[in-house]
């Protein structure tokens, strides 16, 4: 203000007097404490006006004049300046940056009104004591358009580094919103990153489509990816990672596609070449035989799964109540009744109140025990106190094993299946008699079994070195 200021004081009327409406600062704040110094201790700093007409406009003092004429303040002392249109605001911009009054945004957009009014870029830096370059970085952030500025009600408080940022992508608002969304959190520098990285991946494409074209290279450009065509089979593609263009032009004569194409939204560049019709034909056909081998296999594990499971109990059903009491404890014992139902001390009844076909296999009960599930849990509660308690022990055993065993467990070794060979044997120490087909299954199934152990020993070992 000093380059401005004037000897002369005059004392005008407060409500002669406007604030300027090119003032940098937007928002001069709660002026309640000022207003009552003033009140009490009168004006000690005059005010700097310029005249407009009749009346007159602030230049430096804007919250003492708020001040006081919230305080009632009728005449204050005021320097009377002669500026013409960018003094005035090269002066208000100083006195405010003197001050750190103004946030980024608000000295950004008063420095671009002082280069709208003629002034330099030199002449700005000199005015406010600060270096061309902080100059031209405000000028960028004044360039953002109030659309962009509308997208958050704080806009105004994002730093000068984060403007320039978003003012790079003028002409794109959908980018410059997102990037202000982002402003002042730590997700600003990755959103940032993604979108230059986009952008080299842009060019990066261009690039390559560019030398693509050239009449020299020789090349099949195919200008859509013909992914339903019968014609063509994909054979790869290249990236912005794989190379730089001159690179990717290189490996793409080396690899001698039959064509290319680009994709633009992948930012990517297909290979293709001619599919041979007749080696595809008999790949589907070995495809389809294959699969329909594997599904032979399936159906005849299934039958086999199916058969053997009603043979064993059909022979459960028919043989379980002519064996002695003994060995059908003893059976029970090996099935693991304690792993089932934990016991009462009255008996084993309370705990088959979690009866159901996922707990204890229902489906399987009835038919080794010929009793329908509805009465079943009746049934139990029944037999599972009297002397024969034994026999239904092993009924719900049997059941609930059976209900485990999958056609794929014949095949696979798990938990499941690891139990099928264990099962047999308890089976079979009551009578049971496999036929050649289960014994042949039960082979191989120990057989895989025990070489998967085998190989997990191995593993163990191994590690353990």
């Amino acid at each position: 203000m000093s380059n401005y200021q004037s000897d002369q004081i005059k004392l005008i009327n407060t409500s002669l007097i406007d604030p300027h409406p090119d003032n940098p600062r937007k928002n001069i704040g709660d002026v309640t404490d000022l207003a009552a110094s003033i009140k009490t201790n009168g004006l000690l700093t005059p005010l700097s006006v310029v005249p407009n007409g009749e009346r007159y406009r602030v230049i430096a003092g804007h919250r003492r004049l708020a001040a006081c004429k919230q305080a009632g303040i009728g005449a204050v002392p005021c320097f009377v300046l002669n500026l013409d249109p960018l003094q005035q605001l090269g002066a208000m911009v100083t006195e405010n940056c003197q001050r750190e009054q103004l946030t980024a945004l608000e000295e950004a957009d008063a420095i671009q009104g002082m280069l709208d009014l003629g002034a330099t870029t030199a002449s700005v830096a000199h005015r406010l004591g600060r270096s061309a370059d902080y100059v031209r970085d405000r000028a960028k952030a004044a360039s953002i358009k109030t659309e962009v500025r509308a997208s958050r009600d704080d806009f105004g408080q994002i730093s000068i580094g984060q403007l320039v940022a978003i003012a790079r992508y003028d002409g794109q608002p959908d980018r410059q919103k997102k990037l202000a969304q982002a402003a002042g959190t730590s997700n600003f520098d990755y959103t940032l990153s993604r979108i230059e990285r986009d952008d080299r991946d842009r060019q990066w494409i261009e690039s390559v489509a560019a030398l693509l074209v050239e009449p020299d290279n020789g090349f099949n450009l195919i200008p859509d990816p013909p992914y339903s065509n019968p014609e063509w089979r994909y054979a790869g593609c290249m990236f912005p990672s794989t190379g730089i263009p001159e690179e990717i032009i290189e490996k793409i004569r080396e690899q001698n596609p039959a064509a290319v194409s680009i994709h633009t939204v992948s930012q990517q560049v297909y290979l293709w070449t001619r599919r041979d019709k007749t080696a595809d034909a008999e790949k589907e056909a070995r495809r389809a035989a294959e699969q329909a081998e594997r599904d032979a296999r399936r159906h005849a594990l299934e039958e086999y799964a199916a058969a053997s499971a009603d043979k064993r109990m059909a022979w459960l059903h028919a043989n379980l109540h002519g064996i002695k009491r003994a060995q059908l404890i003893e059976t029970t014992a090996r099935l693991g009744l304690l792993q089932i139902i934990d016991p009462d001390p009255q008996g084993y009844t309370l705990a088959l109140s979690t009866w159901n076909d996922a707990a204890c296999g229902a489906e399987q009960f009835t038919t080794i025990s010929g009793i329908e599930p509805k009465r079943a849990l009746a049934e139990l509660r029944y037999h599972l106190d009297e002397p024969d308690w034994s026999v239904w022990a092993v009924q719900i055993l049997a059941a609930r094993i059976e209900w485990f065993i999958d056609p794929t467990d014949w095949t696979t070794v798990n938990d499941t299946s690891r139990r099928i060979p264990g099962y047999y044997q308890i089976l079979q120490d009551l009578g049971y008699t496999p036929t050649d087909d289960e014994t042949s299954h039960l082979d191989q199934l120990i057989a895989a079994i025990t070489e998967a152990d085998s190989d997990e020993n191995e593993e163990d070992e191994e590690n353990n070195q």
